[in-house]
């Protein structure tokens, strides 16, 4: 087992670009990670060989395999014997007009974004409430507040995701455990300049620059929230937009 004495984090989707940018970011603020990966690519594995040392272990599993997810799962809870941070940061795009758009593929990115993020949660909860004071950040997206063409499934899995986290705050206050959402604007990364160019404009309006945000303003976000300061926020969707 994992000793007490550190901070312990879990990151899902670390093979994304925001993944690996929050995982490193916790371990340059001293905390032990667990990471969870779809798959390995060379970005994750630099990260990993670099960072090696602070990788209590990599969970390698497709959010769409549940009965995995839980396998993975139960081997993490015999590893360590706390969880201080949970960041919730795996998710799939997906852009089309509703009567162009198969119910399986609704489905699918629900389970994706929605249903495996939970179920990572509330597995994982136990855990939390060893540590002293535990937070569980979700990343959501702007696209969950502003209703736009093309959005019902990626859109409405983040809604979903923000109402969680708005009702779960206020279930685990007792157990002095934080729930808040970070519901970013476009990034300047691979997953933002995928987006289409209609949902991109409208999006952006609403930022300072218009234009894609940096990684590191999420990034700073999530420290913000660990940081004493941030310790009086809960159940809060914060948009993340300069």
């Amino acid at each position: 087992l994992i000793m007490k004495n550190f901070k312990i984090g879990l990151v899902t989707g670390c093979n994304g670009e925001l993944g690996i940018e929050i995982a490193k970011k916790l371990i340059l603020s001293k905390f032990k990670i667990i990471c969870h990966i779809r798959k390995k690519n060379k970005k994750f594995k630099d990260f990993e060989k670099k960072y090696k040392n602070n990788i209590i272990s990599t969970v390698s599993c497709d959010l769409l395999n549940s009965s995995n997810l839980e396998t993975q799962l139960n081997k993490i809870t015999k590893k360590i014997e706390k969880l201080d941070v949970l960041v919730i940061n795996a998710g799939t795009p997906y852009g089309n007009l509703f009567e162009m758009t198969r119910i399986t593929d609704i489905k699918k990115i629900y389970e994706i974004n929605f249903f495996s993020q939970i179920l990572i949660i509330q597995k994982l909860l136990r855990l939390m409430k060893r540590s002293k004071s535990a937070t569980i950040i979700n990343i959501s997206s702007l696209s969950s507040v502003i209703p736009l063409k093309g959005n019902i499934p990626y859109g409405g899995s983040k809604a979903a995701l923000n109402f969680f986290t708005q009702i779960l705050a206020k279930e685990l206050k007792r157990y002095k455990i934080r729930v808040n959402a970070l519901a970013p604007t476009i990034l300047n990364n691979k997953m933002g300049s995928k987006t289409d160019p209609i949902t991109a404009k409208t999006l952006l309006k609403n930022t300072f620059k218009k234009k894609p945000i940096s990684m590191k303003i999420v990034t700073d976000k999530i420290m913000y929230l660990l940081s004493k300061n941030g310790h009086s926020i809960n159940g809060k969707i914060i948009k993340v937009i300069k």
